[in-house]
């Protein structure tokens, strides 16, 4: 077996034993190391990048060398290890963009905690994506959980701790739909293993046995993705978690946990069910209403809201409906447009935290419009990102929402679904994304005239270069989406 297929494997170790170590240091020391293993999950990922597009093949690697179900397994491919890579990426510069607010919000004496929280996320996230076992996911999604919550009240404040416990009960809920679907999988199929699973279920779908059983179960599955990934009409928890964390949890929430949830759904209904047995089902049909329906309700309470950090979350809320429209297409196009979706939101979306956190900053530590007005001229470099950010969600040509929005209406073509329908939804999405974010660009570029501009601050250089590196991300999901579109088209060729 060649060395660069134990990655996946040390990939999800690393951050453990990185997490477990930091606890041991001071404040600096903890944040160095964390930093550095997020950097070392980049490079493996990278590696492993390459390794399998140039292979054009995926592998599955055994845990322990134990066969399921004593063991378990990892599989990686083309898909696998972009998405390792995004997320891994986006991880480390979240954090690089959010080490002065985790200064200012958290004391500390809890930073080490933070940090071991935020190693224990990118391990479970990396499992997901790898992981080749249902139940295993369903594991590490608790995991994530416990850390979410975890990183949310770990800001100083009350609000933090309320919007926590609205964040723990709804994504319990959540997860006991999830574990009971599950386990009714488990107790018709006899397997775990996603291989395994798709060939029972497709036995079963071809016998006409347990239709009405399989008909519950994947029901139950989706309403309980549906919950954790804050699907409307089950977003009301998300608003205040992401709004009240601090910025490197506002922006790793909103860009990577929930994204990770959905990633999931999708390699349930491609590889688990198979979509040929989904669309008997039919639990598409839920995810195109209430994606539909979250598209258009999100964007409008977004309209309605004076923080900035709170816009930011609604407009999550109506962009998680973009993700759940292309899974719901139930197609192999829309599979692939949802996946091109996550890594473009993920990307625009935790860089507008990051220069959120830097515009408040300058503005008295303030949130609300008035107080931000003409942030943009205090702070250029967040400013110019959040800009940037926007224009992207909005979808203006050349940005990376742009080409993400294109490619969904074009994955609805020749579905049951009519064109035309999920098209108009995209063009009143696009409008309502342009009456928030473009009254919000507007107010951060007017100049107060009441008082003179201070001079610009200067923000910390690992803040800058985050976002430097933000900007030539979306920029490059935007202008060079053809050879990133043709490593998800090969991953998902090679990913049932």
């Amino acid at each position: 077996m060649p060395s660069v297929q134990n990655l996946p494997f040390f990939s999800i170790l690393l951050p453990i034993l990185g997490g477990i170590f930091s606890l041991s240091m001071g404040s600096k020391a903890s944040r160095r190391l964390t930093l550095a293993v997020f950097a070392i999950e980049c490079i493996f990922s990278l590696a492993l990048l390459v390794h399998v597009t140039g292979t054009g093949e995926s592998f599955t690697y055994m845990m322990g060398r134990f066969p399921a179900p004593f063991g378990n397994e990892i599989r990686a491919g083309a898909l696998e290890a972009l998405m390792a890579l995004a997320f891994s990426v986006i991880m480390l510069l979240s954090v690089l963009g959010g080490l002065e607010d985790i200064q200012y919000d958290i004391t500390e004496k809890k930073h080490n905690f933070f940090f071991l929280m935020m190693s224990f996320l990118l391990t479970a996230m990396l499992a997901i994506i790898y992981t080749n076992d249902l139940f295993t996911a369903y594991v590490f999604i608790e995991i994530i959980t416990v850390a979410a919550c975890s990183i949310i009240a770990a800001k100083e404040g009350g609000k933090p701790l309320i919007a926590t416990m609205s964040y723990l009960i709804m994504s319990l809920i959540g997860s006991a739909l999830l574990l009971l679907s599950i386990a009714l999988l488990y107790s018709i199929t006899g397997h775990l293993l996603m291989p395994n699973l798709r060939l029972s279920i497709q036995a079963l779908a071809q016998s006409g046995q347990y239709d009405i059983p399989l008909f519950v179960l994947t029901g139950l599955m989706t309403t309980g993705i549906g919950i954790k990934s804050a699907l409307f009409p089950f977003h009301a928890w998300l608003p205040n978690a992401h709004a009240n964390a601090t910025t490197a949890a506002s922006s790793m929430l909103s860009g990577l946990i929930i994204k990770c949830y959905l990633l999931l759904l999708a390699k349930i209904f491609f590889r688990v069910f198979g979509l040929e047995t989904i669309s008997q089902l039919r639990p598409g049909v839920v995810l195109l209403t209430f994606g539909a329906l979250g598209l258009v309700a999100g964007s409008v309470m977004a309209m309605r809201q004076k923080d900035i950090k709170q816009m930011l979350s609604y407009s999550t809320v109506a962009q998680i409906g973009y993700i759940c429209i292309a899974i719901g297409l139930g197609s192999y196009a829309g599979i692939a447009a949802a996946c091109f979706h996550i890594l473009a939101h993920a990307a625009a979306k935790s860089m507008l935290f990051t220069a959120a956190g830097g515009l408040i900053r300058v503005s008295d530590n303030k949130k609300d419009y008035q107080s931000l007005r003409g942030a943009a001229w205090r702070d250029p470099a967040s400013g110019a990102a959040f800009v940037c950010g926007a224009l992207s969600m909005i979808g203006i040509p050349l940005f990376s929402g742009f080409i993400s929005k294109m490619i969904v209406s074009t994955a609805s073509a020749g579905t049951p679904f009519e064109a035309v329908t999920i098209v108009s939804v995209v063009v009143a999405s696009t409008i309502l994304n342009a009456m928030y974010y473009f009254p919000m660009i507007i107010c951060l570029l007017t100049r107060r005239p009441e008082t003179a501009e201070p001079a610009p601050e200067n923000e910390p250089s690992a803040y800058n270069a985050a976002l430097a590196v933000f900007l030539i991300i979306n920029l490059g999901l935007g202008i060079f989406s053809g050879p990133v579109f043709r490593i998800i088209d090969h991953g998902l060729s090679v990913f049932g």
